[in-house]
């Protein structure tokens, strides 16, 4: 066997190596919050697209909140609703983890997740981000992806 092709073959199942040991250690990580993430967006995401702030607020981590204080951000969150009323929750995917530091939760986690959802007027996709500081989970940030928003700003 000739030296390149020797070691061809011997990069390519180290890439091969690497890709399914990346893969399994991705899988620990997703899992390790299946039991307590997955469940805390189940019941936060309803109050969320329930549209009114009174019920979003409680869920919101402190730097959240006062990001909402903006009057921008409040009208943002309005525009929203063109969504309407949500309908189904379809399963989170996990997408990262990392490890931040805040003024008033201190050292926290920081966990991204996108979850497809049903909505009156179709499907949407929300990238929410949460802030678990050892005690519980709180809402850091989130956005929704939907064909609605395009479907509204081509019309205009």
């Amino acid at each position: 066997m000739s030296l390149i092709l020797r070691r061809s073959l011997i990069f390519i199942a180290l890439l091969i190596g690497g890709l399914v040991l990346y893969s399994f250690w991705y899988g620990i990580k997703a899992d390790r919050y299946e039991e307590t993430a997955v469940p805390y967006l189940e019941m936060a995401l309803p109050k969320l697209t329930s549209w009114q702030y009174e019920q979003l607020r409680p869920l919101l981590s402190p730097t959240a909140r006062k990001d909402f204080e903006n009057e921008k951000l409040q009208a943002a969150y309005l525009l929203f609703s063109q969504l309407g009323q949500l309908k189904s929750i379809g399963k989170p995917q996990y997408i990262t983890d990392r490890f931040e530091s805040s003024a008033e939760l201190g050292d926290i986690e920081v966990i991204d997740y996108q979850v497809p959802l049903q909505f009156d007027s179709g499907p949407a996709v929300i990238k929410i981000t949460l802030a678990a500081d050892g005690k519980s989970y709180h809402i850091h940030h989130f956005g929704f992806h939907s064909e609605i928003f395009a479907s509204k700003t081509t019309d205009d």
